[in-house]
């Protein structure tokens, strides 16, 4: 078999370019990490955006994608803002979850899609859908019992909760 020399060019330059590409992929990544130990939320959340953006399927956007959500999870705001975070992390999450099925990250992306659907955006049957794809995929999983719990007390006051365990709350008001 007989490879022109254009061909093998070709080759040669692709495989120069890839390894450019993950490089560059990595790079951002590391630079995101440092940015974080640093306390440069803003940074960080530039090149893990500007990563996923260039290549939402490189081995590093799992990495990525969870840690996005991560961060958009925790930032501090007022309640408008605050609810807009946890919408990006759930959005975040829920990349994990289509583009990378089999990913060692994806059955705790589900478990928190279920939980911020539930404990922030207040979309219960969301959180149910996500819940019970957790409990089928993972039965196994150490989040398992907690996604049990979590599906049993859906929409719960944590004092419905206590009560329907038998424990009742006295309240210690003032009777005159």
């Amino acid at each position: 078999m007989k490879i022109k020399i254009s061909d093998a060019l070709i080759i040669f330059l692709t495989m120069i370019f890839l390894a450019c590409k993950i490089d560059k992929e990595e790079g951002l990544y590391k630079t995101a990490v440092e940015d974080l130990k640093n306390s440069n939320t803003e940074s960080a959340i530039k090149n893990l955006e500007k990563l996923v953006e260039q290549n939402p399927y490189s081995e590093y956007a799992p990495d990525a994608f969870f840690t996005l959500a991560s961060i958009y999870q925790s930032l501090e705001g007022d309640s408008l803002r605050k609810e807009e975070y946890y919408k990006k992390a759930f959005e975040y999450y829920n990349e994990i979850i289509e583009k990378f099925p089999n990913h060692e990250k994806t059955p705790e992306a589900i478990f928190m899609a279920g939980f911020i659907s539930a404990e922030y955006l207040k979309n219960y049957d969301q959180a149910r859908h996500f819940y019970k794809k957790f409990l089928k995929a993972y039965p196994e999983h150490e989040l398992a019992t907690s996604v049990q719990a979590e599906l049993e007390n859906l929409g719960k006051t944590p004092e419905e909760i206590l009560k329907s365990k038998g424990i009742e709350i006295q309240s210690h008001g003032m009777n005159k």
